[in-house]
């Protein structure tokens, strides 16, 4: 929430401040609920400060069943004299009114193991490692079926799905993320030019 920093370009992002966040998450979700299987799971990245404002409105449209804690494993940036590191990111899993099982074995609420992506790697500032994501797909989304990232950035959550062979669609505000993400699942599926192009 209200992102500012050096990496990916240094740019803001559109509709992230504090404020801004909610209303745009409480907007897509007016919209994707309508269309969203009533056995869907949803994960909502949020800040420690505003994950009690999107509690309440992803609360509006489907159960929140838990609070999972992505732990860095890292220390980051703020006042590092008389702050603990902040090191780890609420993730809120919320299904909709018909009840399915996640996949596999039972996990804990901490997700570890998945690294950040390195700052000088990232194609979008906030950019999630596709490892996790492909972990929390494989958890929710069954073979064939189909997920959506409203927030699609540059594409982790599509490539993640791609990996697993699911379904995908993505939508994303910024125009330069868009076809960021285009070129990474390109090259994800071995289309076009590769990496270190």
């Amino acid at each position: 929430m209200a992102y500012e920093g050096g990496s990916a370009g240094g740019a803001p992002i559109r509709g992230d401040g504090s404020r801004q966040g909610v209303r745009v998450l409480r907007q897509a979700l007016s919209v994707v609920g309508r269309v969203l299987a009533p056995d869907a799971h949803a994960y909502v990245f949020c800040h420690w400060e505003s994950w009690p404002d999107f509690f309440d409105a992803v609360s509006c449209h489907a159960r929140v069943k838990q609070a999972l804690i992505w732990w860095k494993a890292r220390g980051g940036s703020g006042d590092c004299a008389a702050g603990y590191a902040p090191d780890y990111e609420v993730v809120l899993y919320a299904s909709g009114p018909k009840r399915r099982p996640l996949a596999g074995k039972r996990h804990g609420a901490v997700l570890k193991d998945f690294p950040p992506v390195p700052p000088r790697q990232r194609t979008h500032p906030t950019e999630k490692p596709v490892p996790l994501l492909a972990h929390l797909v494989a958890k929710s989304c069954p073979a064939g079926g189909l997920v959506l990232d409203p927030f699609a950035g540059t594409g982790a959550t599509l490539v993640a799905a791609q990996q697993l062979g699911r379904r995908a669609v993505g939508v994303e505000l910024e125009e330069r993320y868009c076809e960021a993400a285009a070129r990474r699942l390109e090259r994800a599926a071995g289309v076009g030019p590769s990496r270190a192009a």
